[in-house]
């Protein structure tokens, strides 16, 4: 499976914790948990290009462990602690039963990190941030494998058709749109696939996933 270095143009303005929201996952120090989950996501970062250095990822697995231990109830740590572990699986022709089992058990931190953001009232650039990391993974996912391309969409549209969709940082609105294209790709819709491309390079022309997309518009 092909994971795009998506979190590139995810480097956006973190959340604000709210007292009440920071209390509900049992967390002390917001400011301290915006730093955390910045670095979390420079680490993640590492692991979702095409290259994958296997020290990177284990680095990863390493580093959610401790950050899922320090903040046990947030569901975006969850949900990072799922993909990370799911990159061990990202390449199912080697080893096939073990790369599913290691997929699958990240898939499970990710389901649950994305059922408590279904019923707790999360900061909704935080939910927003769990919502593409795990559409991410799943429409990159085989889907003969995993069938969660079918998910995935769901989540894409979900924030294609968020409320305060115009609110989102620039770069992030890139990356959904970016998300939707891949989505299209899957689905095998040219002509959609290449609007969205169209619109995250509008959205976001300075983002560090540019130079891909463009190549891909010239391929279609």
């Amino acid at each position: 499976m092909k994971f795009v270095r998506f979190l590139a143009i995810l480097v956006f303005s973190l959340f604000y914790l709210t007292p009440t929201q920071a209390n509900q996952y049992g967390i002390k120090d917001a400011e301290k948990f915006r730093a955390d989950i910045e670095q979390a996501r420079e680490v993640y970062l590492k692991t979702t290009g095409e290259n994958i250095n296997k020290r990177d990822v284990r680095k990863a697995i390493k580093h959610m462990d401790k950050l899922s231990r320090k903040y046990k109830k947030h569901p975006l740590v969850m949900i990072y602690k799922g993909c990370s572990l799911a990159q061990r699986g990202r390449d199912i022709g080697a080893r096939p039963l073990d790369r599913m089992r290691e997929t699958e058990e990240g898939l499970k931190h990710v389901d649950r990190g994305l059922k408590i953001m279904a019923r707790k009232k999360t900061d909704y650039v935080a939910k927003a941030e769990g919502h593409l990391l795990a559409a991410f993974l799943f429409v990159h996912l085989p889907d003969s494998v995993f069938h969660r391309l079918k998910e995935g969409n769901h989540l894409i549209n979900g924030l294609l058709d968020h409320d305060r969709f115009e609110e989102f940082p620039k770069k992030m609105k890139g990356a959904i749109y970016h998300a939707a294209a891949t989505s299209a790709e899957k689905h095998g819709k040219p002509e959609k696939q290449k609007h969205y491309l169209q619109l995250s390079l509008k959205v976001s022309p300075d983002s560090e996933e540019a130079k891909e997309i463009k190549k891909k518009l010239k391929k279609l």
